[in-house]
């Protein structure tokens, strides 16, 4: 038995959906960043605490090398711009770690912020994933240290490497036996164990389940696959970040992990309305969709119900559903016990004939327990051609009114002034997406990444921003 499997967490979404992290007085997201001759990482955040709950917080941006060593610490001020970009020097691999430091309750202790990967021929955007725990979150009890990862995306072939990159926390990890899984698409599973070398405070690890299955590439028969692994870390979130890139450098697509819920638990629902539900948005024409769920969920017999065709699927299984159309879907769940977990792990995939690399974007579903969200924040860029889209759940929130007030505000990295637009429902298009330029005059956008903050009345919406590079797509949903 690996150390991480000998305790069983229950992950709350009832605490999560509540804001209940006790006080708040920092919060932070690391990063693994990369800059070379074919990969570009930026950090990008916005002043958010400030425009939306009126909070000065105190910014500390850490550099770091793998091994966790300090390369540079600097204080980011806002006083001149409402955005901070910031890419790490030339030929460097490490972390970044963000750290807001606040007087009053913040509330949410991981941080609203995005990197993006940059290569040769593609785009990819990834929201916080990992963060160090402060002391006192530590000392309450209030962290989870013990790593059961999976929704991990394998797509080895001669031509693409996937890997996985975990962060330790402020503390030494001591060297431990983990556990490595990879599931192919037929469901099989080949499991090794292999001791993993101390980590130094702060470290950065990179697991390449190459390195570990000589026949990975067999294995996965040129196939989708899943990977988890179970692992500890000592003052460390154990979200990982999933990475598959081609062996030549020009394409890379990341995502993050989420938890194994058939070793960590989570809350149910037993009452009332035992369906949940997914939705995605209409996206660039070029691209197709298509539906993970991913194989560790909560264990149990599940039904999935797209365009009136119901599908069977259990635990330890990869259950796709491709949809060969651009246009927006909706995919309702349920399990047969009449029991309904609060997380179904899923995730919408875009792909091209022309890209390598498909896009991967984490997602979930939606059901009666979880409560109306009328704020939305996300990264944009003109220079890559963002759209913002969004969906509507209208099982659970009943659908947006036509004279629904939408107010737009757009932050930049030259200046510290907003820009205001203001819609109704009914002004805006019936596609359910939207250009920049069409809410802002060009004068208005960058090339510079800048932030997007967006107000509904109606509290139903889920919103999406998109970007695109050559034939490369990447999509994340807003914080």
């Amino acid at each position: 038995m690996t150390a991480s499997q000998a305790k069983k967490i229950l992950v709350s979404q009832a605490d999560n959906f509540a804001g209940n992290f006790g006080e708040v007085l920092r919060s932070s997201a690391i990063f693994w960043v990369k800059n070379s001759k074919q990969l570009k990482t930026t950090i990008s955040f916005s002043n958010y605490w400030k425009f939306k709950n009126s909070m000065d917080v105190f910014i500390l941006l850490n550099l770091r090398e793998l091994n966790g060593d300090l390369v540079t610490r600097k204080i980011i001020d806002f006083d001149t711009k409402a955005v901070c970009n910031f890419s790490p020097p030339d030929n460097f691999e490490g972390s970044v770690e963000v750290e807001a430091f606040s007087n009053k309750n913040m509330r949410i202790p991981y941080a609203a912020i995005m990197a993006v990967y940059e290569s040769s021929d593609s785009i990819s955007m990834v929201h916080s994933y990992a963060r160090a725990y402060s002391q006192h979150e530590i000392e309450d009890n209030r962290t989870i240290s013990v790593g059961e990862e999976s929704c991990w995306t394998l797509r080895d072939t001669d031509e693409l490497t996937s890997f996985a990159v975990i962060h330790n926390g402020p503390t030494k990890q001591e060297e431990q036996l983990v556990e490595l899984a990879i599931r192919n698409s037929a469901g099989k599973e080949l499991v090794h164990q292999f001791e993993l070398e101390a980590l130094l405070p702060y470290q950065t690890k990179i697991i390449e389940p190459k390195n570990y299955f000589n026949n990975l590439t067999e294995w996965l028969d040129g196939k989708a696959g899943n990977g988890r692994l179970s692992f500890n870390l000592n003052g460390g979130f154990t979200r990982m970040l999933c990475v598959v890139k081609t062996n030549d450098g020009s394409e890379l697509q990341v995502t993050h992990s989420n938890f194994n819920y058939s070793a960590h638990d989570t809350d149910s629902i037993t009452e009332g309305d035992l369906r949940a539900y997914m939705r995605t948005p209409n996206v660039d024409p070029d691209f197709e969709q298509e539906i993970v769920v991913y194989p560790d969920t909560n264990k149990g017999d599940y039904n999935s119900t797209s365009n009136e065709v119901t599908k069977k699927f259990k635990t330890g299984e990869i259950h796709t559903i491709p949809f060969n159309t651009n246009a927006a879907q909706v995919v309702e769940f349920s399990r047969e016990d009449n029991i309904l977990p609060t997380r179904i792990i899923t995730a919408l995939r875009l792909y091209t004939p022309n890209s390598k690399l498909p896009a991967e974007c984490s997602l979930g579903v939606v059901h009666h327990s979880r409560p109306k969200k009328n704020s939305h924040w996300m990264m944009v860029s003109s220079k890559f051609q963002s759209q913002i889209s969004w969906v509507d759940f209208k099982e659970v929130y009943g659908g947006c009114p036509d004279d629904a007030e939408f107010l737009f505000q757009l932050y930049s990295s030259d200046n510290n002034e907003e820009v205001v637009a203001r819609k109704k429902k009914q002004d805006l298009p019936d596609t359910s997406f939207i250009q920049l330029d069409q809410i802002f005059d060009n004068k208005n956008l960058s090339n510079d990444f800048q932030y997007l903050f967006i107000r509904c009345s109606y509290g139903g919406l889920m919103f999406f921003s998109s970007m695109k590079k050559n034939a490369a797509i990447t999509i994340e949903h807003s914080f």
